[in-house]
């Protein structure tokens, strides 16, 4: 039996009475980075069908890496999960069980086939667009056709939007039952802290166009990719890091990340390697295998290590990628905030405006 953190047991309790108060509406959990959002959502599913033994449960994810980590953290709590995958990336398609694990790709057309869902879980539900034509939406639309009385449970470390308006506000999700903060979990040990270093280097984003509240990126790529620039950053980065193991390096585009990957390899001897979108799933898998290992020292990604990405051992995340977006910004920070044997804390050495515009990371509440 899984033995919660105090703050787990508080947060399942807050739900629970949240249902008692409230006849209908829809609640979010904001945990954030570290909280254990997938031993959360694994209790909740055992509780809930160990107490109520007919009860149907859908937990959705937007991609598959995520849809692994949830499955197997429910697996540990509980293995006897009566739980069934539905997703096509993970070549699987199993349906009545009393709990289906899924990636909304594959079942956002599916809600014949889904049929009574009591209770759905949605992770990062940050993502969810207010508007009424997305795929989470029509599902949920459809889902409560078949059972109109269907409560959706948001999970997210952020519960706002990239342009910092909160969930609740516009959309479907109506209150906050729960929190979790990293001010709570830094101050119990559960997290490490962020510790900064001055950068000499910075990258000037006053003339990148700002369209929808975020930067455009080819003009950011502009105003990042340059050749001396990637130089500096790349030389200030191996000098201030010189004592961390692990690296984590946010880059603007694919050949921004390769120019600073070859600067950091070429001219430094660091080990290190290149992720993205259009990295190939087996290679990108191995990659970061060779991350997690220490045989690569660092780590330069395009957009894709924001989430469902954890390296406990990671003890320095360079942004070379400015934003203008709260959410994206915590989700950058908070790979680092995991703790690891012998870790004490992470360095942020940050290239742009990001932090001086945003703020301290564990203070950004939208």
């Amino acid at each position: 039996m899984l033995t919660l953190r105090p703050y787990q047991s508080r947060v399942l309790d807050d739900l629970w009475r949240w249902f008692e108060r409230n006849g209908d509406g829809d609640p979010l959990i904001e945990a954030c980075v570290g909280a254990g959002k997938s031993v959360l959502i694994a209790e909740l599913c055992r509780r809930a069908v160990e107490q109520f033994s007919d009860t149907r449960i859908l937990m959705l994810v937007h991609v598959k890496e995520l849809l692994e980590q949830n499955l197997a953290k429910l697996v540990s709590v509980w293995p006897q999960a009566p739980v069934g995958v539905y997703s096509a990336s993970v070549g699987s398609r199993q349906l009545g069980r009393a709990i289906t694990y899924a990636t909304i790709g594959s079942v956002f057309k599916r809600a014949h086939e889904l049929g009574r869902v009591d209770l759905l879980l949605i992770d990062e539900a940050h993502l969810i667009s207010p508007s009424e034509q997305t795929m989470y939406r029509k599902l949920i639309d459809e889902l409560r056709r078949y059972c109109p009385h269907m409560r959706v449970i948001g999970w997210t470390g952020t519960a706002f939007r990239g342009d910092g308006i909160w969930l609740t506000e516009h959309g479907l999700f109506t209150h906050i039952a729960s929190r979790i903060t990293m001010a709570e979990l830094l101050a119990q040990g559960y997290l490490a802290p962020l510790v900064t270093a001055a950068t000499a280097t910075r990258i000037d984003t006053h003339d990148v166009k700002v369209v929808a509240g975020e930067f455009v990126i080819s003009s950011l790529a502009s105003a990042t990719d340059k050749s001396e620039l990637v130089r500096q950053t790349c030389a200030e980065l191996v000098n201030l890091a010189a004592q961390r193991q692990r690296w984590l390096v946010f880059a603007v585009t694919v050949a921004h990340a390769q120019h600073v990957a070859d600067d950091l390899r070429e001219q430094h001897g660091i080990a290190c390697a290149v992720v993205s979108a259009k990295t190939p799933a087996a290679e990108r898998a191995a990659t970061i295998a060779a991350f997690r290992s220490g045989q690569l020292r660092a780590l330069v990604n395009v957009a894709v290590l924001t989430t469902g990405f954890d390296v406990p051992e990671l003890d320095c995340i360079a942004l070379l990628r400015a934003t203008r977006s709260p959410v994206l910004y915590v989700q950058m920070a908070g790979r680092g905030l995991r703790t690891a044997h012998g870790k004490a804390d992470c360095l942020w050495l940050d290239f742009t405006d990001t932090t001086e515009r945003l703020g301290p990371v564990d203070a950004i509440r939208g």
